[in-house]
């Protein structure tokens, strides 16, 4: 990294999760040549979530200039000082290359304090494409290589759940159309957040859409309801205005 960052003209070179770095936590990235003022107050005193290129990087397609985080995100006050305290140690233009894989956090690779500001639009393709790599080979060094993970499964009333649940559906809405119990659906719908890792209901559905590819090619659900029961479809179903597709 050391030689990359000098022949591209940069001085300063960080490869980090942004994560709570404290204590160097293991399985964590945090690869960095960078000016002891600016690390001691995004690592040391955990004030990453707050740096105003951190935050760019959610928002970014790709490698972005310092100098255009204004396109990015909306530079408050906190943001402007933190840019000029960065200055102030050398980091007067940088580039940071976001990074990000399912199931981990985000990361980046920056290059910043460069020589001749004017050229570093230029470099944006090269870093890039260095950056991601770069950053790839580090995340492999410190958690080994990821063995695929086997595609979680539900069975069938629970998926059915979870379906129901991606279309607006309450937990007493969703014990209604399947002729189930609320307490049974709460059970299911505790045991498909247990199977994905997710945290709540929404992280639930998205979880199941990546993991089970589209669920409109699942089989129709079998329901029993007051509504009117066609080809899978329920019409008119109580207390919704609107049709509800379960193919």
């Amino acid at each position: 990294m050391e030689a990359v960052t000098a022949d591209l003209g940069f001085r300063y070179y960080a490869l980090i999760h942004h994560a709570d770095l404290r204590g160097s936590p293991p399985g964590r990235v945090d690869v960095r040549h960078y000016p002891e003022a600016v690390a001691a107050r995004i690592i040391d005193e955990g004030r990453y979530r707050r740096d105003p290129v951190i935050r760019a990087c959610a928002f970014a397609d790709g490698a972005f200039l310092w100098s255009e985080l204004d396109r990015i995100i909306h530079l408050d006050r906190h943001d402007r000082r933190c840019l000029e305290a960065g200055q102030a140690e050398g980091l007067n233009e940088g580039i940071t290359v976001p990074s990000v894989l399912l199931g981990d956090c985000m990361g980046s690779c920056t290059f910043a304090g460069i020589k001749s500001p004017k050229r570093a639009v230029r470099l944006l393709g090269p870093v890039q494409m260095i950056g991601i790599f770069a950053f790839q080979a580090a995340r492999r060094l410190v958690t080994g290589q990821r063995q695929p993970r086997p595609v979680p499964r539900l069975h069938p009333r629970p998926r059915d759940c979870v379906i129901l649940a991606g279309r607006g559906l309450s937990n007493k809405e969703i014990a209604r159309t399947l002729s189930l119990t609320p307490r049974t659906v709460d059970g299911y719908m505790t045991e498909a957040r247990e199977l994905f890792g997710a945290h709540d209901r929404t992280e639930l559905v998205v979880s199941a859409i990546f993991a089970l590819r589209p669920l409109s090619i699942m089989p129709p659900i079998s329901v029993q309801t007051n509504g009117v029961i066609q080809n899978g479809h329920i019409l008119q179903h109580p207390g919704r205005g609107s049709d509800v597709n379960f193919d």
